[in-house]
């Protein structure tokens, strides 16, 4: 709610519906995710997942990260079994991108499991499309705001992230590291500390994509009113 960009995002109107519930509605409707909430600091985030049917968990208003408050709610759950945190400022996340997450997180061969895609045109060149650098089986190396590789192939990183059982609780208990301080991103203090990050590559658009900014939103709104038309 206290985004500086788009103040009280969460509740953003599009096609009717505030932006948070089309998240929580994605969730709840993919066959391998067996219960869904929305980790919130905030009453009037969890008063309208409420009215509209879904489960809220109300978290401190303390954590700096969106891993700390994934684990408090996973924790009031009883954190058994495997979990999978998505952004809820990315309304419209690709059923296929969840998927192939779920399916590489039960063959239990990686602690966290994410997902990326090649890069269009100049997108490699926008700061706020984060980019992944992999070894040769998909492991991360580096991620970066910055157009990395050099020359490419680029590969821009989707913000969902699959915890194998236990690993959310190691992730959210790292102290911050010296990288992820430069770049703003959280994922970087998991690879100073030694784990493994693996990526799922997908092919398909990762729909209209976060938002960030009221561009953003406008664009996500104009995308959603299209798909309505359409269908």
């Amino acid at each position: 709610m206290g985004s500086t960009r788009l103040p009280g995002k969460p509740l953003a109107d599009i096609g009717g519906t505030p932006m948070v519930v089309h998240t929580w509605r994605a969730a709840k409707g993919h066959p391998s995710i067996d219960r869904v909430c929305v980790a919130t600091d905030h009453a009037d985030i969890a008063e309208i997942v409420r009215l509209h049917g879904g489960e809220a968990v109300m978290t401190s208003s303390g954590h700096t990260t969106g891993t700390d408050r994934c684990l408090e709610a996973w924790n009031n759950w009883g954190g058994q079994g495997a979990v999978l945190n998505l952004q809820g400022d990315e309304p419209f996340p690709e059923e296929s991108h969840i998927t192939a997450i779920c399916t590489a997180l039960q063959s239990g061969h990686s602690d966290v499991i994410t997902a990326m895609r090649p890069a269009n045109s100049d997108e490699h060149e926008l700061p706020e499309r984060v980019k992944v650098a992999t070894d040769r089986h998909h492991q991360a190396l580096y991620f970066s705001r910055s157009a990395i590789p050099f020359g490419g192939p680029h590969f821009i990183h989707l913000g969902m992230y699959g915890f194998a059982p236990g690993a959310l609780a190691t992730c959210a208990g790292l102290p911050m590291g010296r990288l992820e301080a430069i770049e703003k991103l959280e994922q970087l203090r998991w690879l100073e500390a030694g784990m493994k990050i693996h990526l799922v590559q997908v092919e398909t658009p990762d729909g209209p994509g976060a938002i960030d900014t009221e561009r953003d939103l406008e664009r996500v709104r104009k995308w959603h009113l299209n798909l309505s038309k359409s269908t």
